[in-house]
């Protein structure tokens, strides 16, 4: 089954399902598919699950993946938003429960632990690599006294070269949450979480703009069965890659009424988007990754650099995040 979620975009990770969800019952996160026959692709190409098909990793037209590999030796205690560090299989990941969070960095994730990189009395969560968008490269949101703000430093491996400080308004409000960054540098587009319009949205920004507008809601439909839902949920943990054509996110499981279907559970999906930053057409779950028929929660994808696979954190039902890796087929 072939998961349209619209072609384009480059070879690059972040900056930073055509059916809603279905994957069947599995015992851990992610689905599987049928063994690949054998092909001989090159660099940044994946072998078409089954065929001997190579395609190019850049083309989203089709989203499928592999079996899901849990990121054992990462596992301290509940880890989350497993990002690219920008080369080969380097991640920034969160550790911690929620009010403990702190990001980690690791050079080989199948090699043990990170190390960390703030202080310990902070609590901080998702980190977003970006190079060329701003002096800074690293992103990450911080709680702070008045609510959860973005911050921005300067790393170089393994450490953060420049004290951290404050985004800039209008991306940070003051009184309000703000969280969940996404950045697109190749088109300056920024896609955040923020409650300064009551519940959370997300919201969107060009802020490559002479004089950009002021910071809107994403406009998203989810693709459910035959119906188109609005997008929900405290936290869309959203991710876009460099060319800014393909976004990534999560959200609560929905039945074709647009109701959660699942106690709890949240899926991931997949959104085209134009040149203008908004989305090309519904998004779609990437049911190939996505538990369905419990309490499930996969959240926090992102590509790697190549976009040949794809990082995402999940509980499997027991509330007790892990980091996944999932092919792409």
């Amino acid at each position: 089954m072939s998961h349209e979620a619209g072609a384009g975009g480059n070879a690059e990770g972040g900056s930073s399902g055509d059916e809603s969800g279905s994957g069947g019952d599995m015992p851990s996160a992610g689905g599987g598919g049928k063994p690949t026959v054998g092909c001989d692709c090159t660099v940044g190409e994946y072998c078409q699950d089954g065929t001997t098909k190579c395609r190019k990793c850049a083309d989203f037209s089709r989203l499928e993946f592999g079996t899901a590999q849990k990121l054992g030796t990462l596992a301290l205690s509940i880890e989350r938003f497993p990002r690219s560090a920008g080369i080969g299989s380097q991640l920034f990941y969160v550790s911690g429960a929620p009010d403990q969070a702190r990001i980690l960095y690791t050079a080989a994730p199948v090699s043990g632990a990170g190390v960390t990189l703030t202080p310990p009395t902070q609590v901080e969560s998702g980190p977003l690599y970006v190079n060329g968008y701003a002096e800074q490269n690293l992103f990450f949101d911080r709680q702070q006294p008045d609510g959860r703000k973005l911050m921005m430093a300067t790393w170089t491996a393994p450490d953060l070269r420049t004290a951290d400080a404050l985004v800039p308004a209008p991306i940070n409000a003051s009184g309000f949450d703000d969280y969940s960054i996404a950045i697109s540098p190749n088109t300056g587009h920024v896609y955040w979480m923020s409650t300064r319009n009551g519940a959370p949205e997300l919201l969107w920004q060009p802020t490559s703009l002479s004089a950009p507008p002021a910071p809107a809601p994403l406009d998203l439909k989810l693709k459910v069965g035959s119906a188109e839902c609005a997008r929900s949920g405290d936290d869309a943990t959203p991710w876009v890659n460099l060319a800014g054509t393909l976004l990534l996110f999560s959200n609560p499981s929905l039945n074709d009424s647009c109701e959660p279907n699942d106690s709890g559970a949240s899926d991931l999906y997949a959104a085209p988007l134009n040149k203008e930053g908004t989305a090309a057409g519904s998004a779609i779950a990437l049911g190939s990754l996505n538990v369905t028929g419990g309490t499930s929660r996969e959240t926090d994808p992102s590509l790697s650099p190549d976009s040949c696979a794809i990082y995402f954190a999940s509980d499997n039902g027991t509330r007790n995040f892990d980091l996944y890796r999932a092919p792409r087929n």
